[in-house]
């Protein structure tokens, strides 16, 4: 028998709520939790609480600078892009309107954050006429922008159409200035990958007949969701975010590479190659 796959995330990934949902998974116990921020991620992989997290890709690229494994990974593409809406308070027009205004982020220097000033540098807004206010994962931003502790935040479903419904304005999407812009990849250090060996394989495996299921039968997909609690009006966003494949996209790695660079976060001297191990993949 097979031990459990521990694992971190801030909201369950579709492809393992279809996967589930279709038991997919071939005997795998998946030992899932939400986590409240990207910082609690590394912390748990630090620390051998958790064995893999779903998070924002680049994250890898700061963990590996801090005191801990220093040989994380991206391993799978869990979506296709994270739809990222920059959400604000009434009054907030637009980005130029966020000079000396405060934005709640995950971290200040991994993340979504790293898409965020670069959208802002792109609108003329430096990061030194902003203030980043760290304050946890996608649920948490929500609750604090609702309860008025800042201006802004980039928020991914469903999230932001909860925020849409509270009164709350979209200015901006990233994917619209940024296309190739990478789902959340699925992070396991490189020194664990033979300890989880047939466990991470087994489970990669149900994901990736799950990414073909999410194709053939929308149906049936969207009704999985639904009974997960994703509201409707997301889940066809959801579905369309169904990743091609689980190799993580050359081009939205490189993405958060030069953007990593432009926003003069450390890290950003790596290649694709240094951050992405493909050896758990089915057919790769």
């Amino acid at each position: 028998m097979m031990p459990p796959l521990r694992v971190l995330w801030f909201v369950p990934p579709p492809l393992a709520v279809v996967a589930q949902a279709a038991s997919l998974f071939d005997g795998v116990q998946i030992q899932a939790a939400r986590n409240p921020s990207s910082d609690a991620q590394f912390e748990a992989l630090r620390d051998g609480t958790a064995d893999a997290v779903v998070t924002a890709m680049d994250n890898v690229m700061d963990w590996n600078l801090r005191k801990g494994p220093q040989d994380l990974r991206i391993v799978a593409q869990m979506e296709r892009t994270t739809p990222l809406t920059l959400v604000a308070r009434p009054g907030v027009a637009d980005l130029g309107d966020l000079q000396r205004g405060r934005v709640l982020v995950d971290a200040p220097r991994n993340g979504f954050v790293v898409a965020l000033l670069a959208l802002l540098a792109d609108a003329g807004v430096s990061a030194d006429e902003i203030k980043l206010l760290p304050a946890g994962g996608v649920s948490e931003r929500f609750e604090s922008l609702c309860a008025g502790h800042g201006d802004a935040t980039l928020l991914g479903p469903p999230f932001d159409t909860k925020a849409i419904d509270a009164g709350l304005v979209r200015i901006a999407r990233i994917q619209s200035s940024y296309p190739d812009f990478p789902g959340q990849g699925l992070v396991v250090s490189a020194s664990a990958m033979d300890r989880l060996g047939r466990c991470l394989r087994t489970w990669l495996a149900g994901l990736d007949r799950a990414r073909d299921w999410m194709t053939e039968d929308r149906a049936a997909s969207a009704e999985a969701l639904k009974e997960a609690g994703f509201p409707p009006g997301a889940v066809d966003g959801l579905l369309a975010g169904t990743p091609r494949s689980l190799v993580p996209d050359r081009a939205g790695v490189e993405l958060l590479i030069r953007q990593r660079r432009s926003a003069g976060l450390p890290g950003a001297e790596l290649a694709y190659n240094d951050l992405v191990d493909l050896r758990m993949l089915p057919s790769v």
